[in-house]
C-alpha cells in the first residue's frame, strides 16, 4: 500500500476509534469503606465500589462475623463513631422509594441486600447498582456509610427498614 493510500485511511480509523470509545466506558473511579466492629461484634471487613460504565459494582467482604445471613445497607451519614453505629443514621434513600431487596421493585439506593457468612466467619456480597462515585450527584456513594447488620433484611418491613437487627460493622465510604 502506498503512502498516499495510508493517509487517506487515517480519518476513517480515527472515526472508528472515536465512535468505539463513545459508549459507556469505565471511568476507573474507586471508593472504599473499611468496616469496623460495632455493637459488641467482632465483624470487620472492607467495602469496595468500582465504576463499571453506567453502573457501579460494590463488593462487601467480611470476617469475624457470626455464621448465617446478614443484611447490608448504605446509610445516610458518613459517621460510624457511635458504639452501635447509630451515628450513621437511617438508610440512604435519595430517590424516596420504599425499602426492599435489590432484586425487587421498589427499593432504594441504600438497599444492598443479604449475603451468607460461612462457618469460618467470612462472607462476601457483590452486586451492581445505579450509583456514582465522586460525582456529587444524587446517587454518589462517597460520604455515606455502609452498615452490615446482625440479621437478614426481610425485604418488607419499612420501620425499621428490613428489620435487620443490630449494626455489627460500619465504614465510611471515601474515594
Amino acid at each position: 500500500m502506498n503512502q498516499t493510500r495510508i493517509w487517506q485511511l487515517i480519518p476513517a480509523v480515527v472515526l472508528v476509534v472515536i465512535v468505539g470509545c463513545a459508549g459507556e466506558a469505565p471511568t476507573g473511579k474507586r471508593a472504599t469503606a473499611p468496616l469496623e466492629s460495632r455493637s459488641g461484634s467482632t465483624m470487620t471487613g472492607v467495602v469496595g465500589f468500582s465504576d463499571a460504565g453506567s453502573q457501579v459494582t460494590v463488593t462487601v467482604t467480611v470476617s469475624g462475623a457470626t455464621p448465617g445471613t446478614h443484611a447490608s445497607h448504605i446509610h445516610v451519614t458518613g459517621d460510624c463513631t457511635a458504639a452501635d453505629a447509630t451515628s450513621a443514621a437511617g438508610h440512604w434513600n435519595p430517590d424516596m422509594m420504599n425499602h426492599g431487596l435489590p432484586s425487587a421493585t421498589p427499593h432504594h439506593l441504600g438497599d444492598l441486600g443479604n449475603f451468607t457468612v460461612g462457618a469460618d466467619g467470612t462472607g462476601k456480597l457483590t452486586m451492581t447498582g445505579d450509583w456514582s462515585i465522586g460525582t456529587g450527584e444524587m446517587n454518589d456513594v462517597v460520604g455515606h456509610a455502609v452498615v452490615v447488620h446482625a440479621s437478614p433484611d426481610d425485604g418488607v418491613t419499612q420501620t425499621p427498614p428490613g428489620n435487620a437487627g443490630a449494626r455489627q460493622a460500619c465504614g465510611v465510604i471515601k474515594m
